[in-house]
């Protein structure tokens, strides 16, 4: 099975698919900052977070993915659906505003936004096709606020791969 029909078909236990490829992602960021750390490339220090940690966990977990999976959910319908764009120019376009909604544009953080948001809009896609948007927006949704959360809990590693050279 190829991976892309491995992402648009959700199974027989969807919630899981979900989570798997939620934990799944966790790879890009690992691999492609491993990669530039290796090749002497480092992001500058965040500055401190002025939110309480509860309110940023909050937000990473359950608004941004509920809120980014409405979007993608949004622009499927208005450009599959009502428009009847086939689904690589829409891939393609939420691709673009992903990249977009998370600016400003950085070799460090722009590659692993595109490719998160490759994968998430090809599961959409395939998983409305197969299932509808009740199984397809929570679907996404789940597998966003997974990676979101192994990504807060990777943050040591990410600060390690990270830090200056």
């Amino acid at each position: 099975m190829n991976r892309v029909a491995f992402l648009a078909d959700p199974g027989r236990l969807p919630w899981a698919k979900a989570a798997a490829i939620g934990a799944g992602l966790l790879a890009v960021p690992l691999v492609w900052w491993s990669l530039l750390r290796l090749a002497g490339v480092s992001a500058p220090a965040p500055a401190p977070a002025a939110a309480p940690l509860a309110l940023i966990v909050v937000s990473a977990v359950v608004i941004a993915p509920l809120i980014e999976t409405a979007v993608l959910a949004l622009v499927h319908w208005l450009a599959v659906v009502r428009l009847k764009v086939a689904v690589p120019l829409f891939v393609a376009a939420a691709v673009v505003l992903a990249v977009l909604a998370h600016l400003p544009v950085t070799l460090v953080r722009t590659p692993v936004t595109a490719v998160l948001f490759l994968v998430f809009s090809l599961q959409y896609a395939g998983w409305f096709a197969a299932s509808g948007w009740r199984v397809a927006l929570p679907g996404v949704a789940l597998a966003h606020a997974v990676y979101n959360a192994g990504s807060l809990a990777l943050a040591p590693l990410w600060m390690l791969l990270l830090r200056p050279v």
